[in-house]
């Protein structure tokens, strides 16, 4: 890698990024691989802490981009001088938890950024990054859209199988050592029902198709691509007007959808009421989305069988909240996306599109800053 004078001057700070890793870096891509130098360069900002294990994938940056600083806050890249600054084109927002910079803290560095034309978010959600300084002026932003999407949509399948094979008896019989077989349920030949079919929705459709479900979804735009087409993964598209519909017609509700100003309690009291004595409600997008207490009213009354949820209205979810108890309720502490390699995977892609820059093709996952995704 290639640093300007001011990281060289603090490289023994960085250091411990660039030497040998101590767990194996992922695998780089055939497009790195066999990417041809090109004649294009620019100045990356990676605001991060120094110390994020994942960091050990941009030594896989093309020479051509010289990273001028790493730091999480204004205060940790204090070294950098004006011109510094001035020289940064890119900037690279990531890491997780208090490794990771907070909106406050990008806002703070925002004014010094001058010639900045493109961001890129390590992050799927956008929620916790977007002010009015990004989403008004012109520098790009893309997002990690699709890292996380196998591992949300293996979580999904996991929440209808716990209710399907009913594991809270099987644990119970085990626990008092009770041989007591029972007649359990199949996943082929349910209905899946998705409300958000991006990336995610369609993760969990490809894994539903494999149990041989039905799968049917809702979106803003019911017209199936030609991809989408060919791929067969949908049976019915319905429009965002057509919610009760579809969780009315829903043996498992997946609700994978970001959270917008638009999708705030998107999925309503009203709809909840819709869905069939015995269907399960599993969330693996944002908690915001859904009236939690309209949820908990019917967890609580039992007008549902169940609810999966990695994601909640309050995180973390509070030590009084009634999700805790419910024993008709399989929950994560929004960590289904967590895996060993998801940090190392997203930085990975955000290379993928450093290759696009330098040559001027479009990025990947170029988000409406309006729309927030």
């Amino acid at each position: 890698l290639r640093f300007s004078n001011s990281v060289i001057a603090h490289r023994s700070t960085h250091y411990n990024i660039f030497s040998p890793p101590t767990r194996r870096c992922f695998a780089v891509t055939s497009s790195i691989k066999n990417y041809k130098m090109s004649s294009n360069s620019f100045n990356l900002l990676v605001v991060s802490s120094k110390d994020g294990p994942e960091l050990e994938v941009l030594k896989h940056l093309p020479l051509n981009v010289n990273i001028v600083g790493i730091g999480r806050s204004f205060n940790e890249l204090s070294h950098l001088t004006e011109d510094d600054w001035k020289s940064v084109t890119v900037l690279l927002s990531c890491g997780v938890g208090a490794r990771a910079a907070t909106r406050a803290d990008i806002q703070e560095i925002w004014p010094k950024l001058v010639n900045l034309e493109w961001m890129h978010s390590a992050s799927a959600g956008l929620e916790h990054l977007l002010f009015p300084e990004l989403v008004n002026g012109p520098v790009t932003l893309t997002n990690a859209k699709g890292v996380y999407s196998h591992s949300l949509a293996e979580f999904a399948l996991s929440g209808c199988s716990w209710f399907a094979k009913d594991f809270p008896r099987l644990l119970r019989a085990k626990g008092l050592k009770n041989w007591d077989p029972f007649e359990v349920e199949e996943l082929r030949g349910r209905t899946m029902g998705i409300i958000g079919f991006g990336d995610i929705g369609r993760a969990c459709a490809r894994l539903a198709r494999a149990y041989r479900m039905k799968v049917i979804g809702l979106r803003r735009r019911t017209a199936l691509s030609e991809s989408e087409t060919r791929e067969g993964l949908v049976d019915i598209m319905y429009g965002n007007n057509e919610l009760s519909d579809l969780m009315a017609s829903s043996d498992y509700v997946v609700v994978a959808l970001p959270y917008t100003p638009m999708t705030d309690k998107f999925v309503n009291r009203a709809a909840i009421n819709s869905m069939r004595a015995n269907a399960v409600f599993v969330n693996v997008g944002r908690g915001k989305t859904v009236d939690e207490a309209a949820l908990i009213d019917a967890l609580v009354e039992k007008r549902i069988k169940g609810a999966a949820l990695d994601v909640f209205a309050t995180e973390p979810l509070p030590s009084d909240s009634p999700l805790w108890s419910l024993p008709n309720v399989f929950l994560s502490p929004h960590c289904a996306d967590k895996t060993r390699e998801f940090q190392f995977e997203t930085l990975e892609f955000f290379i993928e599109n450093v290759l696009r820059f330098l040559d001027k093709r479009p990025l990947l996952n170029v988000c409406d800053k309006n729309v927030g995704y």
